[in-house]
């Protein structure tokens, strides 16, 4: 393996910088800036994370042993990994008083680390010129420095998928440091979160298999069977959530059962737009509504206009939304791109990617589709193979200037353009009011205007 080159470098140290600057200006800064809450007069930005940090000091300042993070006795770390790792952090580093800092620098290091293996994941599968834009978006991206600002989990998977996925990558090449990659990564993720290690394996598999080479038997055994015991570690650390007579596929079931139910009640009880829009949807449009505005948040013109809201997370909102909505067209336009590559081998490769990402895309969005955090904090764990898509994408782009792109870029705009109107006029009282009805038909009329105007031009001037 070899030594970081100055490039790599350059990434970790900029995003870094960035998650423990931006975390270390939160703490000081929402005791004053943020809301009259626990939390956030504590300095933290999610709930979680206080809740989880708060029982990591207490368990460091105890006689206990680390392995009572895994115990189930905290339901402030359901798998107990990141709790245990904290509390770790906390005895090395011994202190008199409580130092939330620590772990959020242990998060920013992750995030750095996170980008360094995701660009050299990314020269294996696509080159040197777009592995630099893979580190440019999993460096900038305001998601995920807002999650690498805080002491939460994400930052810690997303490092250890891109560590697993360089491994898979370069096994071939180098098998022993693949091994050892591979290992570190998967022991990673089965202590904070073992639902994406099988994930890790399925799609490392599904990549090398889809490389068109022989995957030794051996390679295959060892995979599945680490496949299995995530599915068997995940099923053990939900049996107080569900059945056990159920089994993992199970649990499955039941998340995604539950999950839908619970979503389309936070929905059909949303204020503003949603409320409007959910209350006269016939039942079979429902869930498709879930599914599409899940997709959406956070969404740009309720993050820059929707009051009331206080300028520190008005900022912070719109800044995630501006992220997301650069990142959103370039996703969609990914399977196109893919399809068009003239390498089978790689097309093969790169759909199974962009099914993985548009699946867990649409599995984010039904997990929390209602919530304009919830749903993003889970839609970026896979901000590895995200990144990379996009990355494959706009190399594509730079070969051909497909339309169907521009086609994308436009019903963006145009959505963004009516409904900026429609909060303007709700919350600013500027423009006139159309209604939410007739606001959502111009929005989808004018999108399918464009679209079908512009594929009609095409084909004229082939003629």
């Amino acid at each position: 393996m070899k030594l970081p080159s100055r490039p790599l470098v350059y990434f970790f140290l900029i995003a870094f910088a960035l998650r423990l600057a931006f975390g270390v200006f939160a703490y000081y800064a929402l005791p004053i800036l943020g809301h009259d809450s626990e939390t956030q007069q504590a300095g933290y930005l999610f709930y979680d994370a206080a809740r989880r940090d708060a029982a990591a000091w207490q368990l460091a300042q105890s006689d206990l042993p680390l392995s009572e993070a895994f115990s189930g006795k905290y339901e402030s770390d359901q798998y107990g990994g990141l709790l245990a790792l904290s509390a770790l952090l906390y005895r090395v580093i011994p202190s008199a008083a409580h130092q939330p800092l620590w772990v959020v620098t242990l998060a920013a290091l992750a995030g750095g680390l996170g980008v360094v293996f995701a660009v050299l994941a990314a020269g294996q599968a696509l080159g040197e010129s777009a592995s630099r834009r893979v580190g440019w978006i999993m460096a900038f991206l305001p998601e995920s420095i807002l999650l690498g600002a805080s002491q939460m989990r994400e930052p810690f998977i997303i490092l250890f998928l891109a560590i697993g996925f360089y491994g898979a990558l370069v096994w071939r090449k180098t098998p022993k440091n693949a091994a050892i990659l591979g290992g570190l990564s998967l022991l990673g993720l089965l202590t904070i979160s073992p639902g994406f290690a099988a994930l890790l394996v399925f799609v490392s598999l599904g990549w090398l298999f889809l490389d068109g080479r022989r995957v030794p038997l051996k390679f295959i055994l060892v995979a599945l069977g680490i496949l299995a015991l995530a599915l068997v570690v995940l099923a053990l650390s939900w049996q107080g959530l569900v059945s056990m007579r159920s089994g993992p596929l199970g649990i499955f079931g039941d998340w995604a059962r539950e999950t839908v139910k619970w979503n389309q009640y936070i929905l059909g009880r949303s204020s503003g737009i949603v409320q409007l829009l959910f209350e006269t949807l016939p039942p079979f449009l429902q869930l498709p509504f879930v599914a599409i505005y899940g997709i959406l948040q956070p969404v740009l013109p309720a993050a820059l206009i929707e009051q009331p809201a206080l300028p520190f997370w008005q900022v912070v909102g719109g800044l995630r939304a501006a992220g997301w909505y650069v990142l959103l067209p370039i996703l969609a336009y990914a399977p196109i791109a893919a399809w068009n590559l003239p390498d089978p081998r790689q097309r093969r490769q790169w759909l199974w990617i962009s099914a993985v990402v548009w699946v867990w895309i649409l599995v984010a969005a039904l997990r929390g589709g209602g919530d304009q955090w919830d749903n993003p904090r889970y839609r970026i764990i896979l901000l590895v193979w995200m990144a990379m898509l996009a990355a494959m994408t706009c190399e594509q782009l730079k070969i051909t200037r497909d339309r169907w792109f521009l086609r994308i870029l436009a019903v963006e705009a145009v959505i963004l353009v009516v409904f900026t109107h429609w909060y303007a006029f709700r919350y600013l009282g500027l423009g006139f009011n159309l209604g939410i009805r007739n606001t959502l038909m111009l929005a989808i009329g004018l999108s399918l205007l464009v679209v079908v105007g512009d594929w009609v031009q095409e084909k004229l001037n082939k003629r």
